[in-house]
């Protein structure tokens, strides 16, 4: 499938999804109630004014007021916003996996990007007017701008997602360190897949005024950060209370949980040379998977958190997930260690990136990840793209059957969020409804 015609499949078929949002769902639902109207005070002109209640930056109101055209900020106007950040999100994702995979043919690339843009999660909230798309998209973009060798604009976008998200630094910081890393590799020390800590440290030593000039733009937008979280005392801009960043050390298990799920059929398959790899030397092995299955086992003891909204607001899926599996038996949520190992194991088995990158956006996935004490997959989604776009990506019936796997989960998803509202004894009449 040409990129052309993916792209007309996407934004027709998600445009119809848009149009059904808007007709079922007319008022603001969950987080829209602080969302729309704030972004109404800004296509006011009142700037001056805000909700306390709001955790993220402007900048999803800021692109409303620029995208609105001179018409005023009605709800759908608003949505309508970040489906139109969504068809800027396919092409960014289609330079992505072009970039990444040279020798992918048109129709396999074509095809890829709708597979990666029909992800559920995301996907969802392309209708809905939360922060997650412009989110993605701003990140995205600096990431595929950097791949580029266009730092500044890279480090410009880069600013532009913290404006939609503060986590995203983490992400700028991985896209410059990781910019750095390519500039060592143009000079010879280490190939793209085999650079070792040893060839890194002299590789800085012996090139650090390029380096300098590459990190430069990405190290200005940290720095901006750093003031930014010294003059506000703190990340988080309102409702601190219901915020407060701890140690949730089980939420990069369930992190790589979800990833192998949701990327099941490839990584599946790209592994499947583990049990073999693992019957070669079995002593080591499983020496190494005992004292990995040991450490998670104290990360669950020790750090697991329970949220009050996980446990009370039952519109989200993780609120079952919690309830009818690890709030079933006190066991359950060690029996999950096995799996958890298995899927970080077969994740980094099935991405084709060096160790060195493996290394780094683990270790960012971990810090935008622990320190959040709620379980919601939203916060899954910019690691998530990371990863898959770092796997083999060509048409296969592995690809085809995650296509048809994202189809029915949409489908199912969207079909439970408009057709099968409820109410709560405590607000009679006002519909709930389910949601990621």
């Amino acid at each position: 499938m040409e990129a052309t015609a993916a792209f007309a499949l996407y934004a027709a078929g998600s445009y119809a999804v848009l149009q059904r949002v808007n007709s079922e769902v007319s008022a603001p639902y969950m987080d829209e109630i602080f969302h729309v109207p704030q972004a109404q005070r800004y296509c006011a002109g009142d700037f001056a004014t805000w909700d306390p209640k709001l955790t993220t930056p402007p900048g999803l109101y800021l692109a409303s007021l620029a995208l609105r055209f001179g018409q005023p900020c009605t709800l759908r106007l608003l949505r309508l916003t970040n489906w139109l950040l969504s068809l800027l999100l396919f092409w960014t994702v289609h330079s992505l996996v072009t970039t990444l995979h040279r020798r992918l043919p048109p129709m396999h690339a074509g095809a890829a990007t709708l597979v990666l843009m029909l992800f559920p999660v995301s996907f969802f909230f392309h209708h809905m007017y939360y922060t997650d798309t412009a989110s993605l998209l701003c990140v995205l973009l600096a990431y595929t701008l950097s791949l580029r060798g266009q730092h500044a604009a890279a480090a410009a976008a880069g600013l532009a997602a913290l404006w939609m998200r503060q986590t995203n630094v983490v992400w700028v910081a991985l896209i410059g360190a990781l910019a750095a890393v390519r500039v060592l590799q143009m000079r010879g020390f280490g190939g793209a897949a085999d650079m070792q800590l040893v060839q890194l440290g002299r590789g800085v030593v012996a090139c650090w005024r390029p380096i300098a000039r590459v990190l430069a733009p990405y190290a200005a937008v940290v720095t901006l950060f750093g003031a930014f979280v010294v003059a506000n005392r703190g990340i988080v801009l309102g409702d601190r209370a219901n915020h407060q960043a701890g140690t949730h050390v089980p939420q990069l298990m369930y992190f790589y949980a979800y990833l192998g799920a949701m990327a099941a059929p490839t990584v599946a398959y790209e592994s499947r040379g583990l049990v073999h790899t693992v019957m070669r030397r079995p002593v080591r092995n499983l020496l190494a998977g005992g004292m990995v299955a040991a450490i998670m086992t104290i990360g669950v003891r020790w750090f697991t958190v329970e949220h009050p909204f996980l446990l009370s607001d039952n519109r989200h899926y993780p609120f079952y997930l919690w309830k009818n599996l690890f709030r079933r038996h006190w066991l359950a949520r060690y029996l999950a260690i096995p799996a958890y190992a298995c899927s970080m194991r077969a994740v980094h088995a099935t991405l084709r990136a060096p160790p060195l990158w493996q290394l780094a956006w683990a270790a960012c996935t971990a810090a935008v990840l622990v320190p959040s004490p709620l379980l919601e997959f939203r916060y899954f989604t910019v690691p998530f793209f990371f990863a898959r776009l770092h796997m083999p990506l060509a048409l296969s019936a592995r690809t085809a059957a995650e296509l048809v796997g994202y189809v029915l989960i949409n489908a199912a998803t969207i079909w439970m969020f408009l057709n099968r509202p409820f109410t709560w004894d405590s607000e009679p009449g006002k519909l709930q409804r389910f949601m990621w």
